[in-house]
């Protein structure tokens, strides 16, 4: 009787124990949910949830150039995503959704099992509504508290909201891979279309895509993908809905997906400036939350055709001049505009931007060399001189007071005696500048030189005429461009117009033009350019094939450190340099005409190559008389070099040679 009574009283102590411990773990886990459901955020958040969105940069031709995100995503309402998929992602991710209220007990019991039997973390259990609660409240770390707390946020989402409100919300939620977030993103992304246009077979992809975007990933990993678009088709089938016929062809059906339907790595370095732009003006928000649109001016042909022109140019300089054998990299840089509108159709501003982001066509401040020289023959013609005026190309000695004796010297160190404009240009003669830039003065070359677009620190000094000061290409390419444009000045743009995501205008480039030299005067400079490419020091443009009417300048500096060639059509002005970042000598005798010129060409060809031929038309108030090259006056039958060449009406020379005015003699 005692013993029984005493294991009565046992028992009754150890209920007491295990009815205390439960009371207590009970009491702590309450006290905890309770604890945890007060900082939790409220799920009223998912009316108001705003997800950031894409913004898209476009080309000119409206072709997708590039795209700026914290997460790739694009919104889609319920019913515009296919059944077929909404259908496979609930087998594949959670076949109890319509079910349960927030929490599956038996995935979660399965999944408990299958982390104690392997002693790690290998399966979550988480329904489609705890995964949603995940991904817009949480963070991915695998721990008790944060899955407590994803339980009930999943309940509370479940008490207030529809399934279809939270399916919407998930499949534009999950992620998908490849910095795809949402079906929409997704099928844009793998398949180059709108969700609403997927197959079965696409839809059975991407339904398997969120259990592991990684392992399934269908661009890196394939055939695993393969594998799990057929586990999710043998799901389908099983449920009915598709037949097993369907889904035993489908397999068998290639994945179907494209690399990227977004250029990768074209234009980063017009891209970057881009970004500075709008950053500056709207902030990061608009780029990379906001969902607006950005339609630019370039042009992604003439993009991919002046990269692929640096790389294969620099590459010939490499093997030709043995530069890979150096530690520092041969840099070039080329900008194209449209000289009518100011737009920016290509620009690259280096060898490599993932090496270097330096942008040289817009930043890098370089001696320009014998391309600034048609500065100083704009300054001459608005003087009074003529494309027939005379200047001696011969050796000259200056005293410059504070600075000692200056004595220029021609890049070929030969002198060619009394030359027109017109030759002295188009051989870039050094001593011809010098003589015009000391009659006229270098102040007046200066304030052209300013008109025409070079924003650059000018240095009054005589071998200003020589391009001593640095100056960026950009500005070198617009200023000439304007002549292209007859005179007209155009400002150098990139972005066309930004429209947010609802369609409202934000910004919009307002157009802006001016006369700043005469057009008589911009078509005389346009022809004696012209000369440079026909018979001159850009001559080698010809050889390589560019036969089209276009005017240019070569430009190479005294040190050889610099390489330029800017050069012009009606349409389209482009300018390149090449050189080391390094103010170091590129090769001995690196002229522009040898480093730079081929890029240029090579550029042109492939950017007219479709276009209609244009010629610069001469404006009124041109007139074309025969000279004589070696007087600059009106021809006789005698004189042994003639041209015909163009002068403002009235500025034509009135007598004619005295060099040849009779039979020449024996």
């Amino acid at each position: 009787m005692k013993k029984r009574k005493a294991k009565t009283i046992k028992i009754k102590k150890i209920v007491f124990v295990v009815f205390g411990i439960y009371s207590f773990c009970a009491g702590f886990l309450f006290s905890l949910v309770y604890t945890l459901n007060k900082t939790l955020p409220s799920v009223t958040l998912l009316e108001s949830y705003i997800p950031s969105k894409i913004t898209r940069l476009y080309d000119r031709n409206g072709k997708v150039l590039h795209e700026f995100y914290e997460q790739r995503r694009i919104p889609i309402p319920l019913e515009d995503i296919p059944k077929p998929l909404i259908d496979a992602t609930i087998l594949a991710e959670d076949r109890k959704f319509y079910r349960h209220w927030g929490i599956d007990l038996s995935g979660i019991t399965r999944a408990m099992l299958a982390n104690i039997l392997h002693l790690r973390v290998t399966q979550g259990g988480s329904t489609i509504t705890q995964q949603l609660a995940r991904n817009l409240f949480l963070t991915q770390e695998r721990s008790v508290l944060r899955k407590i707390k994803e339980t009930l946020l999943a309940i509370n989402i479940e008490h207030s909201y529809s399934k279809s409100d939270i399916l919407e919300l998930y499949l534009n939620q999950i992620y998908y891979g490849n910095g795809a977030y949402g079906v929409e993103s997704a099928a844009e992304l793998y398949f180059g279309k709108s969700a609403t246009e997927l197959s079965i077979a696409e839809c059975a992809l991407l339904a398997g895509l969120p259990r592991g975007p990684i392992l399934y990933n269908p661009i890196i990993h394939p055939m695993s993908a393969i594998r799990r678009r057929a586990f999710v088709l043998n799901l389908m089938a099983n449920e009915g809905i598709i037949s097993k016929e369907e889904a035993a062809r489908v397999k068998n059906a290639p994945l179907g997906v494209i690399r990227s339907p977004i250029p990768q790595g074209i234009g980063l370095y017009f891209v970057e400036e881009v970004k500075k732009w709008v950053t500056e003006r709207f902030g990061p928000d608009l780029l990379y939350r906001g969902g607006a649109s950005i339609y630019t001016t370039l042009d992604i042909d003439l993009q991919q055709a002046a990269e692929k022109s640096v790389k294969e140019g620099l590459n010939r300089l490499d093997i030709t001049y043995r530069f890979r054998d150096t530690l520092e990299p041969l840099q070039s840089a080329i900008v194209a505009i449209e000289p009518k509108t100011g737009a920016i159709l290509s620009m690259v501003g280096g060898r490599d931007f993932s090496k270097s982001m330096f942008n040289r066509a817009m930043d890098a401040r370089r001696q320009p060399g014998s391309a600034f020289k048609p500065f100083t023959w704009i300054a001459a013609l608005e003087s009074g001189y003529t494309p027939a005026s005379i200047v001696l190309d011969d050796s000259i000695t200056v005293n410059i007071p504070g600075a000692g004796i200056y004595s220029p010297s021609n890049f070929d160190n030969q002198f060619l005696g009394p030359v027109t404009l017109r030759k002295g240009l188009a051989l870039s003669r050094n001593l011809v500048a010098i003589r015009l830039i000391m009659r006229i003065g270098p102040e007046k070359v200066i304030g052209y030189a300013r008109r025409l677009g070079i924003t650059s620190p000018l240095e009054p000094v005589l071998s200003l005429a020589l391009g001593c000061s640095s100056v960026t290409l950009i500005d070198m390419v617009s200023a000439f461009a304007t002549l292209a444009n007859y005179g007209v000045r155009t400002i150098p743009f990139m972005i066309q117009k930004i429209v947010d995501e609802k369609g409202k205008l934000l910004y919009e480039h307002q157009e802006f033009s001016e006369q700043i030299i005469s057009c008589e005067t911009a078509y005389l400079i346009t022809s004696l350019m012209q000369s440079v490419l026909d018979e001159g020091t850009g001559v080698n443009a010809r050889v390589l094939g560019f036969t089209i009417p276009s005017a240019g300048k070569t430009g190479t500096t005294d040190n050889c450190t610099d390489a330029w060639f800017i050069g012009f059509t009606p349409s389209l002005a482009c300018g390149v340099w090449v050189g080391y970042d390094q103010m170091k000598k590129i090769y001995k005798n690196a002229t522009g005409s040898v480093f730079a010129l081929p890029i240029w060409t090579d550029f042109m060809i492939k950017a007219t190559r479709d276009t209609l031929i244009e010629a610069f038309e001469a404006p009124q108030g041109i007139v074309t008389k025969k000279i004589c090259e070696t007087s600059g006056k009106l021809a006789t039958p005698f004189c042994e070099s003639v041209r015909e060449e163009v002068f403002i009406n009235g500025t034509e020379p009135a007598t004619v040679c005295d060099i040849h005015s009779s039979v020449k003699k024996k």
